[in-house]
């Protein structure tokens, strides 16, 4: 949560700890004018800066049975009910970072000259633009079709959302990185929009569950 983002906040805590996470959480609608209730210092991230990113601090802060979202433990719910679309937003974040990797390599490609020739004209890089091409198409292919699984309420959504969003995320970090290496050492400067978008595409893979996780909710759909 940033510290301009809004005057509430969503908390989900544990209220039964017998229960663990089924049953056991509540979500809270947080007044940011609660007492006890503040934003602890804005982190320093390596990429998406320009998002800001705070904890949040609770001392002796007591909120009102009306801040309850939904029932008294009903947060693990609330919370996955929320995982599905926000998947499809990351996998959507993932194919705008790497259309614009992709473009600013095909544009370095065509400009920089070496040897008397243009760099995109060398076969292997040539097959490095071929590859980003293709994984962004297929991307955004499967991205655009978890959406309108959702949009439609069709089944076997979450297996959708995830590999959406496992396999967007690690097609742009795979994007980014060829495109930096396009650009050799001027892809390192920040003089070069590349750099902030390979910073920016590192934190795809962790967002809205790991690359990790969503291999455990794909092959748990899959072995349904």
């Amino acid at each position: 949560m940033g510290p301009d983002e809004g005057d509430f906040a969503v908390v989900i805590t544990v209220t039964d700890p017998e229960k663990r996470t089924r049953g056991g959480m509540t979500a809270f609608l947080v007044d940011r004018a609660t007492p006890g209730f503040s934003l602890g210092k804005t982190e320093d991230k390596m990429g998406i800066r320009g998002a800001a990113v705070s904890e949040l601090v609770f001392e002796d802060c007591r909120v009102p049975a009306s801040a309850v979202m939904g029932e008294v433990g009903d947060g693990y719910r609330i919370a996955m009910s929320g995982l599905d679309g926000g998947r499809i937003g990351m996998a959507g974040l993932s194919v705008g970072i790497a259309q614009r990797a992709l473009e600013e390599a095909v544009k370095y490609s065509k400009a920089r000259v070496q040897f008397k020739k243009p760099i995109c004209e060398n076969q292997g890089l040539r097959w490095y633009l071929a590859d980003m091409a293709t994984r962004l198409e297929a991307a955004r292919l499967l991205t655009m079709q978890a959406a309108v699984a959702r949009q439609n309420g069709a089944p076997g959504l979450t297996k959708l959302c995830s590999m959406a969003k496992y396999y967007a995320s690690e097609m742009a970090t795979y994007v980014c990185d060829l495109a930096l290496q396009i650009h050799g050492g001027y892809g390192y400067m920040k003089d070069y929009a590349v750099e902030r978008l390979y910073r920016d595409a590192r934190i795809l893979r962790i967002f809205e569950g790991t690359s990790e996780i969503q291999k455990v909710v794909i092959s748990r759909e899959v072995l349904k």
